[in-house]
């Protein structure tokens, strides 16, 4: 009887053990989930962080190189405030007809080297040499303004967009015309806009942080 008795027992504290065993076993991996949970949690907030600090970085240098281009405006402003002018209208003036404001700079460059009051031998006028006999009629010239720097710009930019239409957005072809008409051939001329189109971009212009 006290020999079942002990055998009883130990089977008791057997299955207590065991039981024990279980339940430690339970109690470590609810334990190690919670850890591993929180590993999770604190990886996921450690790249919001990073990923926050990198945004943050990056708007302090879009800052810094707005305030710098904001400096260099005001400068340039103060020291050239009609190439500046023709600057702005350039900018405001190819949004407006879809073109690129280093494009158009460049022709203005080549046309005119930015001289509003230019006139050539075959009676084109202003900084991007609008001949008045072959459009005046087609865009109503108003003869008083055609020096006039944002108005001279529009003018020429009606004339470059008529071209661009016409040639299929060609834009090669739309400035050879530009310059030529359908009576001349100065196949240089493309080349002279490209080269003057690359010396600005080489400048490194950011004409979306000029504040125009």
């Amino acid at each position: 009887m006290v020999q079942r008795n002990i055998k009883l027992f130990a089977w008791l504290l057997t299955i207590l053990f065991f039981m024990g065993l279980v339940g430690l076993s339970i109690g470590l991996a609810e334990m190690n989930a919670k850890y591993e949970s929180k590993q999770q949690v604190l990886s996921i907030l450690s790249n919001q962080v990073l990923k926050m600090q990198f945004k943050l970085d990056n708007q302090r240098q879009k800052l810094a190189k707005y305030n710098f281009m904001e400096y260099k405006n005001r400068a340039l402003s103060r020291r050239f405030p009609q190439f500046s002018y023709i600057l702005d209208a350039v900018y405001r003036k190819s949004l407006q007809y879809g073109f690129k404001p280093d494009l158009v700079l460049g022709v203005v460059q080549v046309e005119s080297d930015y001289n509003p009051v230019a006139v050539s031998n075959r009676g084109a006028y202003g900084l991007m040499q609008v001949n008045l006999a072959v459009w005046r009629g087609p865009l109503n010239i108003d003869e008083n303004r055609v020096f006039d720097v944002e108005y001279n710009i529009d003018l020429g930019l009606q004339v470059l967009k008529h071209y661009y239409e016409e040639t299929d957005g060609n834009l090669k072809r739309a400035l050879h015309l530009y310059n030529n008409g359908y009576l001349y051939n100065n196949t240089s001329y493309t080349k002279k806009v490209d080269s003057a189109v690359n010396s600005i971009e080489s400048q490194n212009i950011d004409w979306y942080s000029l504040g125009f």
